[in-house]
């Protein structure tokens, strides 16, 4: 088996692993391989490109407000199994984390453009969440008493004033609150951009390759084994995506990360019927500057399913038509199933775990991979670097789930209380 040396390993070429990629070589002058596999199912390849701070941290990026759990109904009949839905806000860490990561995608476009002439469509958006009934305001009240020190990023709507905004937009809507900051980008072209952005500096793509052992000396990792090769590092990065625990699993770590289903629905393309990209307490809707409509996304504990299913994409539109009238005449060109890396608590995890040398963690980044993107990489290359991250990373480590303190916000199994 052919031997190849490289001071560090990526796992992963998505966004995470190329974000990486370009911000540690472009500070770094160690040597850096990328190693990737598309799988069925890839969450940059399946993401709508939302880059969404606040509304990803209010609990409404996934356009579902309210992530789905399953309890047993203690009353008539203590058996049976009800589907119940409860609100969940990520913490201000996170909203800190994602706002810093968001704002730094003005200077990546226009630095991406001129040093890989790709131009990853970074569009100025805004999300406006639809309120139909008292419940949605109750709900978007309880998100604006959550984040005051945001106020001034928040715009409220009445029917009038939504409707003059979004002209397509149903009469059953009451209003709306806006998230200023929330907008949007290509996602395949900010990976493509990152890639040629990395391998410009010198990073070393190896694409169509599993990983299926990794080599280690004691306690440290010495390199890595794909079918066709034996790669040598002194550093393995796991940004593995929803395949991250497997990868982890195979030095004895327990990584708690887990694929977390969701569809999308792709519509034909259409003139610009929309300002903004909308998250109602059905499905979210962004339509891209070729025309086309993105509709999703559901949140589901499937596994590696990558099956679409009927049931769930009627859901979703029947969501959209809701929102949008004028959709139900529409044609849908394809959907698409994505497997987000979702762990317990929904947060990322970041860098090395005790008791094992030369390997870090990047992963676990659930359903905001694009716009934690930019601080992911910035938070790695200074871990590698020697250097403090941007912000304090302690609520991403791993050791939190050693705790046994430790709560996790949901569980990565099907709950029953």
């Amino acid at each position: 088996m052919e031997k190849n040396n490289s001071d560090i390993i990526i796992a992963g070429g998505g966004v995470i692993g190329m974000a990486i990629a370009y911000y540690l070589s472009k500070e770094s002058d160690r040597s850096i391989t990328v190693i990737d596999q598309k799988k069925p199912g890839n969450a940059s390849w399946a993401s709508a490109g939302g880059l969404w701070p606040i509304g990803e941290s209010v609990g409404l990026g996934c356009g579902v407000i309210f992530f789905k759990t399953l309890s047993k109904q203690r009353r008539e009949n203590p058996n049976e199994i009800i589907e119940t839905a409860r609100p969940h806000q990520l913490p201000d860490c996170f909203l800190n984390y994602s706002l810093i990561s968001n704002a730094m995608f003005p200077s990546l476009w226009d630095e991406l453009k001129e040093h890989s002439g790709i131009d990853f469509k970074f569009e100025k958006t805004g999300l406006k969440f639809l309120m139909y009934d008292d419940d949605d305001v109750a709900y978007a009240k309880q998100i604006q008493d959550g984040i005051p020190h945001l106020k001034d990023q928040l715009l409220w709507q009445d029917q009038q004033q939504l409707h003059e905004d979004e002209p397509y937009v149903s009469r059953d809507a009451i209003g709306s609150l806006s998230f200023k900051p929330d907008h949007q980008v290509n996602p395949y072209l900010l990976v493509q951009a990152l890639r040629d952005g990395a391998q410009r500096n010198g990073v070393k793509m190896v694409e169509n390759a599993e990983i299926i052992d990794i080599t280690m000396q004691k306690n440290r990792v010495t390199g890595v084994k794909t079918k066709q090769q034996k790669y040598n590092c002194s550093l393995l990065i796991n940004a593995a995506g929803a395949w991250a625990a497997q990868l982890a699993d195979m030095i004895g770590i327990d990584l708690p990360v887990a694929p977390i289903k969701g569809q999308v629905i792709v519509s034909e393309r259409l003139p610009p019927i929309m300002k903004s990209c909308i998250s109602t307490s059905d499905c979210y809707i962004a339509q891209k500057d070729n025309g086309e409509v993105l509709i999703g996304s559901t949140t589901e504990i499937k596994g590696f399913d990558t099956n679409g299913t009927y049931p769930e994409l009627r859901s979703l539109v029947s969501g959209a038509i809701k929102a949008l009238p004028m959709l139900g005449s529409v044609g849908i060109k394809r959907t698409w199933v994505g497997l987000r890396p979702g762990s317990p608590d929904e947060l990322p995890i970041f860098g090395e775990v005790a008791g094992v040398e030369g390997y870090m963690n990047a992963c676990g980044h659930f359903r905001t991979g694009i716009v934690s993107s930019p601080i992911t990489g910035r938070i790695v290359t200074d871990l590698v670097m020697g250097k403090q991250p941007p912000i304090d990373i302690t609520p991403f480590l791993y050791e939190r789930f050693l705790d046994p303190s430790f709560k996790a916000s949901f569980s990565l199994e099907t709950e029953v209380a």
